[in-house]
């Protein structure tokens, strides 16, 4: 079992040493860079390779011209590269920046990071030198010299890149950073793979398999660039039959022989045959591709964690879609040829990997196969209503129904789908509409509440037409007074809460029935305060978050019956009697005088119609907006969605 859940991206290197190695044994490029000369004095500045001979305290000198084999790397003829900053590692070499003083330019230094690396260590950073060098590729970043420094480990100097690996963008996309649009990233990552395919294709053609793409090894300029990086274990195809010109039996290194057991790659990115041990083809990078383009339509890897025999053996779910529904079908197809199990059920080529990515990025689409996914995604959305019409059964309908239309616009039964999911209520209200329901309730009931608590204040305006009128008993028109204040009050630090509790409207409405109640002590039960409950009453009922209406009627209709039921048990001095077929009234509270009674009804009848107008316009207003909001919905969907012809 390999487990790459901390190595998702980390090449692992395992395999056998270069064969043969002894200490007097000729090993060829083995041979060559285990020569070690003195060391040199310990730089105090810039490091300078430069030529032997010449000694400094603060350079470091290739060895000087002699005979060599021919893997042996030429040294440098003349001081050249001063030496800066590292700039990344891996874990076997590092590149340092480098400036090329020949040339008067910036260049990137590869090196090995060891002291003592091991022949086989060796081997594979000449191997990948070579490698790199021969492929004469606008994506494979050109290698400019190759030579040894002067303990003799290898170097090689080659184009300083500036820009960003694919990994650290799709990690942007995954995690929201990303400052472009994320559609926009995901086309130029795509248009970045077809130019890594015909990259791959390249190397395939001179007999070079890369064994190790992944997103982190794929590098995309500021300007346009796609490089492929790191051909560390990339290997020469060595069958006796196809290995006989000079450029590629001097690649044919022992070490570059991949044996029976043998991992060399990134788990998460490699073919199954690669990753049980066997020897890796062009197929084995065409997977690798598949993963890719996996990784970049869907926003996730296609394999993570541990990768079983079992796993390796077991077909899996290659569709993008699956991880992300609006990723193209054309795109899933692609994904699942790419990374068959049988090699063979792969692409043919690189080449042909990235010429079907090109043809979507052109806006070739596939209409035979969308509209045959649209049919399958219609009788998905049918099966998902016959189920029932819960939130799940709906939600999945709904889901299908979507796709079927964006794979085939003209697909009228998959609008009338859409168009009855949309316009006829289910059931049962999702949970999730219900939340967005309760927090826009709250929202209008803030208003309201607000606008009820400025109105409760407005009562006290009438506190000095008592006072001018007359006024028996003062301690009612100071009960008056503080019950309109603490409605008011109270009803407005309701408004401030997260949600407004049923406790708190009963509460209120126990306030206003006091109030209510003393007016009836004022001037009797069946003049102001039947009025008075009802605009009250009004108000509650308005707003669905104001209670039970049964409870707040309750409580505002004791508010008159019950001083109503006192006087007529004796328990309170009545405030009306009958005489001679006529009403008479005398309030044991207020005097009646003829100009400020008047004054007072009139201007409490205005404020009553007002307040009713009020409402019943807002009621109005509301209810025509709900309307006009759902007749544009289906407006707007019958403009976008196809109708059945008639018939």
């Amino acid at each position: 079992m390999v487990d790459d859940r901390d190595a998702t991206d980390e090449t692992v290197r395992h395999a056998p040493t270069l064969k043969g190695v002894g200490a007097s044994e000729d090993v060829g490029v083995a041979e060559t860079v285990a020569h070690t000369p003195p060391a040199p004095a310990d730089p105090t500045g810039p490091t300078v390779i430069g030529p032997s001979g010449q000694s400094s305290g603060n350079t470091t000198r290739p060895l000087g011209p002699r005979p060599r084999s021919a893997s042996t790397p030429p040294s440098l003829a003349t001081d050249r590269y001063t030496l800066g900053a590292m700039i990344g590692q891996g874990g076997m070499g590092e590149v340092v920046l480098a400036f090329d003083e020949q040339i008067g330019r910036e260049v990137a230094v590869k090196r090995i990071r060891t002291e003592t690396p091991s022949a086989d260590e060796l081997s594979r950073f000449m191997r990948e030198a070579r490698v790199q060098g021969r492929l004469q590729h606008p994506a494979v970043v050109p290698v400019h010299d190759l030579a040894l420094d002067p303990r003799g480990k290898p170097y090689f100097v080659m184009k300083r890149l500036q820009g960003t690996t694919m990994s650290e963008l799709l990690e942007r996309v995954r995690s929201g950073n990303d400052k472009d649009d994320e559609t926009n990233t995901r086309r130029r990552l795509l248009r970045a793979f077809a130019d890594v395919c015909l990259a791959t294709e390249f190397a395939h053609s001179v007999g070079i398999i890369h064994r190790d793409l992944k997103p982190a090894n794929i590098m995309l300029g500021d300007f346009g660039e796609v490089y492929v990086l790191d051909w560390g274990v990339a290997r020469a195809v060595t069958d006796a039959d196809d290995a006989t010109g000079p450029s590629k039996q001097d690649l044919l290194l022992d070490s570059g022989e991949t044996r029976a057991g043998t991992v060399l790659g990134t788990p998460a990115y490699m073919a199954p045959e690669q990753l049980a041990g066997e020897r890796a083809g062009p197929a084995a990078d065409i997977y690798a591709l598949g993963c890719i383009l996996y990784e970049i339509a869907a926003g996730s890897a296609l394999h993570g964690g541990r990768r079983s025999i079992t796993s390796m053996l077991t077909p899996i779910d290659a569709k993008p879609s699956s991880k992300r529904p609006d990723s193209p079908p054309e795109l899933d197809a692609i994904c699942e040829r790419a990374t068959q199990l049988d090699p063979e059920q792969r692409f043919t080529s690189a080449r042909s990997l990235g010429n079907v990515v090109q043809a979507y990025l052109d806006g070739d689409r596939d209409l035979a196969v969308r509209r045959e996914l649209a049919h399958h995604h219609i009788a998905s959305a049918k099966a998902a209503l016959a189920r029932g019409s819960d939130e799940t059964s709906r939600r999945d309908a709904m889901r299908a129904a979507g796709r079927a239309l964006a794979l085939d616009p003209t697909a009228s039964e998959a609008a009338d789908l859409v168009t009855r999911l949309m316009l006829e209520p289910p059931a049962e209200t999702p949970a999730e509409v219900e939340a967005q329901v309760a927090r826009l309730d709250t929202e209008s009931a803030r208003t309201q509440g607000r606008l009820a608590a400025y109105s409760m204040i407005g009562y006290l305006a009438f506190v000095p037409l008592l006072l001018w009128t007359g006024v028996r008993s003062m301690a009612f028109v100071g009960a008056f007074a503080a019950l309109a204040m603490a409605s008011g009050i109270q009803v407005w630090m309701l408004t401030r809460g997260d949600r407004i509790p049923k406790a708190g409207i009963y509460l209120n409405a126990l306030i206003n029935a006091a109030l209510i109640a003393i007016v009836c002590r004022m001037v009797g039960p069946f003049i102001i305060a039947p009025t008075l409950v009802t605009t009250t009453l009004m108000a509650y009922a308005a707003h669905p978050s104001f209670g039970s209406i049964r409870i707040v009627a309750t409580i505002l209709g004791c508010a008159v019956a019950v001083p109503w039921a006192l006087e007529g048990l004796g328990v309170l001095e009545s405030t009306y009697r009958f005489a001679n077929g006529e009403l008479i009234l005398s309030s044991p509270v207020m005097t009646f005088s003829a100009a400020p009674v008047q004054i007072a009804f009139a201007a409490l009848l205005v404020a009553l119609v007002a307040v009713v107008a009020l409402l019943t316009r807002v009621l109005a207003v509301r209810q025509r907006d709900a309307t006009r909001k759902v007749e544009l919905q289906a407006w707007h969907l019958r403009q976008i969605l196809p109708t059945a012809p008639a018939h």
